[in-house]
């Protein structure tokens, strides 16, 4: 049968059962399938290298303009603004730039990378949590998730949290509570990766260590484990927003602003459950199964869920604001399989148990809609429909003279790749007047880019011949009276025969 770990309310350390971590031991089985998953994984993201989201190209933006000695700022000359929501990459990202690699090139390499210490990081620490079987079926299930490498190659920070937050929850949830200062070190990052980052390190942080707070005998040691567990992130925010506040004026990314509360109850969730089905139900067997500080592998999930909710899905594809925590997930999920695995007899359990681990994740390989096969004809439609039309229009503003200013909706590659001229975000993300005026209705938001007089409208259009809006707030601008001062100059069309994306520009 499945040993669980040792029960979270027993103060003292017991030994792990019998199918746990042996120190002196060389698991070769499971070396073997660590280079198993690695090699699905780098597939995978092989497979999917053409993937780049348009909204890493903001953060690309930024950390450009920051490098050049612009500021934090997305224009040139313009106001502080902060548009992201990922500090760290834009830093990283300014720091490769100014060294004379591509910042983009820079983050999608952080990202693979990222993703390849999630599946070491399972693979070392896993088996103290929940034996070397288990882990080894998380292994499998989180290297053959697609989405989760499509994330990696990105251009976005997805993949950098989940290695941050598998490392400080998997030390975590070791027998005693593992090393306090190393999970708190690692959870101390996530504020600069993610705005919830906050919110996920106190969650886990505090449900660790809140059965020995509840006994006396043990709520010295408690007390102590809590305030490192819970000081270190806290000074990290504290740091965080000192900076946010004396560089921008405000305590919250406007990110945050944009999409809370602006979205559908559970669109977001709804996309996920959708999406990864199998080892959702599988975690929510393991999470019976499972006992102690295993129980914690959970807690990271629970907050996205409850963060999840409201939500706007926007730059969500696949799933990417859940991803963060997939190989918590599969680490439940694999706890799960061996579990149904022993109610096998006898020596059947070892080989029922690898049977089952390899069917679950040969599931994820080939169920749509998160199969690779799904996944990178999403990407390629993506790419060759809606990126190749960007592209299309960002060479266009090139060839415009240098001073020209722009407004767009969609504002990634195209305000990143338009030869630095001044770009209004219409949608207002990535402008400081959103933390005054908060979200904004869409006419709105269409009256303000005119009363920003800019010399080129870029409007997303449903068709190449005529205008139908993409969006209401494109539809709006195009419907306002001041229209009627600029003219149709060119339209930036990608292929395929489902295309229904174009970008119609206007010029006064």
């Amino acid at each position: 049968m499945f040993h669980p770990a040792p029960t979270l309310l027993r103060a003292a350390p017991e030994a792990p059962g019998p199918d746990a971590e042996a120190p002196r031991d060389v698991d070769r089985a499971g070396l073997a399938v660590l280079a198993l998953a690695v090699g699905v994984h780098l597939w995978l993201c092989w497979w999917l290298r053409g993937f780049i989201t348009d909204d890493s190209w903001i953060s690309v933006r930024y950390a450009e303009n920051l490098a050049s000695g612009a500021g934090f700022v997305w224009n040139p000359g313009g106001p502080r603004a902060e548009g992201f929501s990922n500090p760290l990459l834009v830093l990283v990202e300014a720091l490769a730039d100014r060294a004379g690699w591509s910042a983009m090139a820079a983050a999608r390499t952080l990202g693979v990378l990222s993703s390849l210490a999630c599946l070491v990081l399972v693979h070392v620490r896993g088996p103290a949590v929940l034996g070397r079987a288990a882990t080894r079926a998380a292994l499998l299930l989180t290297a053959c998730c697609a989405p989760f490498a499509l994330w990696a190659v990105g251009g976005l920070e997805t993949a950098l949290v989940a290695v941050v937050l598998t490392a400080g929850v998997l030390e975590l949830s070791r027998c005693g509570g593992g090393r306090p200062v190393a999970a708190a070190a690692a959870l101390a990052v996530l504020p600069w990766l993610r705005p919830e980052g906050l919110a996920v390190a106190a969650a886990v942080a505090g449900l660790s260590e809140l059965p020995g707070l509840l006994r006396r005998r043990t709520r010295g040691a408690a007390l102590r484990r809590t305030a490192v567990l819970a000081g270190l992130p806290l000074a990290s925010q504290a740091v965080l927003e000192a900076l946010r506040l004396g560089l921008y004026g405000h305590l919250l990314p406007n990110s945050v602003l944009y999409k809370s509360g602006t979205g559908d109850t559970f669109a977001v969730l709804g996309k996920f459950a959708g999406q990864a089905s199998l080892v959702l139900v599988l975690a929510a067997v393991g999470l019976l199964v499972v006992r102690g500080r295993a129980r914690l592998l959970a807690v990271a999930p629970a907050v996205y869920v409850a963060g999840s909710i409201g939500t706007l899905d926007s730059a969500n594809a696949h799933s990417r604001f859940f991803m963060p925590v997939w190989p918590l997930l599969a680490l439940l999920a694999g706890a799960a399989v061996v579990a149904l695995a022993g109610l096998a007899r006898g020596r059947l359990r070892g080989a029922v148990a690898v049977v089952a681990a390899g069917a679950a994740a040969g599931v994820l390989l080939v169920q749509p809609p998160a199969d690779p096969a799904s996944v990178r004809a999403w990407h390629e439609r993506y790419t060759d429909c809606r990126v190749d039309a960007r592209e299309d229009v960002a060479t266009w503003l090139r060839a415009t003279p240098p001073g020209t200013s722009f407004a767009i909706s969609d504002a990634g590659l195209v305000p990143a790749r338009a030869g630095g001229r001044e770009a209004v975000d219409s949608f207002f993300l990535n402008d400081p007047l959103i933390q005054e005026t908060g979200p904004l209705p869409f006419r709105e938001r269409a009256a303000l880019v005119h009363e920003r007089s800019p010399d080129v409208l870029v409007l997303v259009s449903r068709e190449a011949d005529r205008f139908e809006a993409g969006y209401p707030t494109d539809g709006a601008i195009h419907d306002s009276p001041a229209m009627a001062a600029y003219s149709l100059a060119h339209v930036g069309s990608g292929t395929g025969a489902s295309c229904g994306y174009h970008l119609m520009v206007f010029t006064r």
